[in-house]
């Protein structure tokens, strides 16, 4: 009877606690607080509409015209006292300066000649004349506004290290993209203005010096000559405003939602220049001709000198490059 009466009230106190131990579900029992899940974070959405976009980049650009035109300097002339005569490698006027050659006195002395001008533009070297040289590197920002999440209008600053000059420029330009996850390709295309750059000329020079220009007997009579005459390739720098027009395809890539990264390839062309073509020149200098004998003066006379020069002209031709471009953009 004793066990039956303990039975029943085990079974009853069971009853009475369960319901309380339960309440909460199964977890509880263990005396563990039941831990809550929260919901993910939405992903956020790499390309939107009214977006703003800040790019920086770098760049290598490369000349559609590459190359040098090479041409026989021996065929330059300068007009002297008794006809035309080569400007290098004449055998009768080693003085090959179209101004300071020696026009053979008969005297065994000294001879110099003072002229106010010494250089002469002999001709254009370098095919491309916006960069003087084959390639270069540059860099530059461009800031888009998009108006949807495809399509964006934008400015652009661009500047390249033309031959010891700089080239630069801006556009306004106009983007398509085509968003799939963090990667957009795009097109653009834009439309603005490139200052600068350079071509490069082959000049004749003449320095003055000291030396021996011949043993007496020759056909200059063994004088000598305070001047040195080389050739040097330099730059001459473009001055014209000129039409840039910009067509390309590139790649972004979202790293975050407000950074990523570009790469892009753009084919420029320089157009709008009127078109001024080289013309030859005929120089005129006056100079004097000075003559020594054992370094006393013995006739000092004035001695007219001639040549041909080229002067360079400008124009839009042999300026078109490509650009491949590197950068970090900043969307906002």
């Amino acid at each position: 009877m004793k066990k039956l009466t303990l039975t029943f009230c085990a079974l009853f106190a069971l009853f009475v606690v369960a319901p309380a131990l339960y309440a909460d579900g199964p977890e509880n029992y263990s005396g563990k607080e039941k831990e809550v899940m929260q919901p993910a974070p939405p992903v956020c959405d790499f390309y939107r509409a009214h977006e703003w976009d800040l790019s920086i980049w770098g760049a290598y650009a490369f000349a559609a015209d590459t190359g040098q035109n090479h041409f026989d300097t021996s065929r330059s002339t300068v007009a002297g006292p008794n006809g035309e005569f080569n400007l290098v490698n004449d055998p009768f006027f080693p003085d090959i300066d179209p101004f300071t050659f020696d026009i053979g006195t008969g005297f065994f002395g000294e001879q110099t000649l003072d002229n106010p001008r010494e250089r002469v533009n002999l001709g254009q070297v370098s095919k491309n004349e916006l960069f003087a040289r084959d390639d270069t590197f540059g860099g530059g920002v461009d800031v888009k506004y998009f108006w949807s999440r495809y399509f964006g209008a934008g400015i652009e600053g661009l500047g390249l290290a033309a031959k010891t000059n700089f080239a630069g420029g801006g556009l306004v330009t106009l983007t398509g993209r085509y968003p799939f996850g963090r990667f957009a390709p795009y097109v653009t295309g834009g439309i603005g203005f490139v200052d600068g750059g350079a071509t490069l000329f082959e000049f004749f020079n003449e320095k003055n010096t000291s030396g021996i220009v011949g043993p007496p007997g020759d056909m200059r009579g063994g004088f000598t000559t305070n001047s040195h005459e080389f050739l040097t390739v330099d730059p001459v720098s473009n001055h014209h405003v000129r039409a840039l027009g910009q067509i390309g395809v590139g790649l972004e890539f979202r790293v975050t939602c407000h950074i990523g990264l570009m790469a892009d390839f753009t084919w420029n062309f320089v157009f709008g220049q009127e078109d001024h073509p080289e013309k030859i020149q005929l120089i005129t200098e006056q100079g004097t001709n000075h003559i020594q004998v054992f370094g006393v003066p013995i006739i000092d006379t004035a001695q007219l000198n001639q040549a041909s020069e080229v002067k360079p002209g400008h124009s839009s031709d042999n300026q078109d490059f490509g650009m491949a471009r590197f950068g970090v953009t900043f969307s906002y």
